[in-house]
């Protein structure tokens, strides 16, 4: 993979995923989506990358009114994921994406053989807002244009710069109160190292397809939440959504659970000692 395009390039999962591909060399153009809220520790995230002379970044309102250059063998990611978990679908301006993006180069994605990569939350198969959502029409489209499409499904991710809304990022942040959301997937989780390798590896072939990512480990999220001495109860109490046509993909280990949490409970702590908390 040489050229990328992110689509929430300072999300949890768009972040990791842009310092990976620029780790190998890769072209990002990294597309911030602003919500009018102030992110938490933006500006961390960009000394980070933005020296980076392989990096551009812009934001997502100026991308969606610029006329897009369409890089031959490029990869577009839409982190749907981290939009979801915060509530944030609406800054995505999904019909303004479809139609000024898809319908509007699809000749283009074509013709330069681009790839499109979905992020979804896994429980997206059954959520309320899949319902009135026009990706899946969006996604026929291009599959009948013969674009390659990828959608991932992810579970509960965590690791450094796992955002707060997630009930582990509370616990390490030593919050008095933590509170499990209702939007957080308590069945699986995987690593954020070994889900991005893992998405890469696959968005590297050229087959596409739909892919629900599963931990090795089994009971991964309750692992993590026992080691965290955490109390919570179920949500999302059926963990079988009729998966389908989606390909199960399980996604290896690379380190043990603990050491993962405490990689996390290091750069949160770095990060909040750095801002004064």
């Amino acid at each position: 993979m040489d050229r990328a395009v992110i689509l929430g390039t300072f999300e949890f999962v768009g972040f990791s995923l842009c310092k990976f591909l620029l780790d190998q060399g890769c072209m990002i153009d990294g597309i911030h989506i602003n919500n009018g809220e102030e992110e938490p520790y933006l500006n961390e995230k960009r000394l980070e990358i933005g020296r980076n002379a392989n990096f551009y970044e812009m934001n997502y309102s100026e991308w969606l009114e610029t006329t897009k250059e369409i890089q031959e063998d490029s990869v577009l990611f839409i982190d749907f994921y981290d939009l979801y978990i915060k509530n944030n679908l609406f800054s995505l301006r999904e019909n303004e994406l479809i139609e000024k993006y898809f319908i509007n180069n699809l000749n283009e994605l074509k013709k330069y053989r681009s790839k499109i990569v979905f992020l979804f939350p896994l429980q997206w198969q059954k959520d309320i807002n899949r319902a009135h959502s026009r990706c899946e029409t969006a996604i026929e489209l291009l599959k009948e244009n013969n674009i390659v499409v990828y959608s991932f499904y992810l579970p509960a991710v965590y690791g450094p710069w796992q955002p707060e809304e997630f009930i582990f990022h509370q616990a390490l942040a030593d919050r008095k109160r933590t509170v499990l959301s209702n939007r957080e997937w308590n069945h699986d989780a995987i690593f954020i190292d070994d889900l991005i390798h893992s998405i890469i590896e696959e968005a590297d072939q050229m087959q596409g397809g739909a892919y629900l990512l599963k931990s090795s480990l089994p009971g991964h999220w309750q692992k993590c939440a026992e080691y965290l001495s955490l109390e919570y109860s179920k949500n999302h109490r059926y963990d079988d959504l009729g998966k389908g046509k989606i390909i199960e993909k399980t996604v290896k280990n690379s380190v043990n659970f603990s050491e993962g949490l405490e990689k996390q409970r290091r750069h949160l702590n770095t990060l909040l000692n750095r801002n004064g908390y």
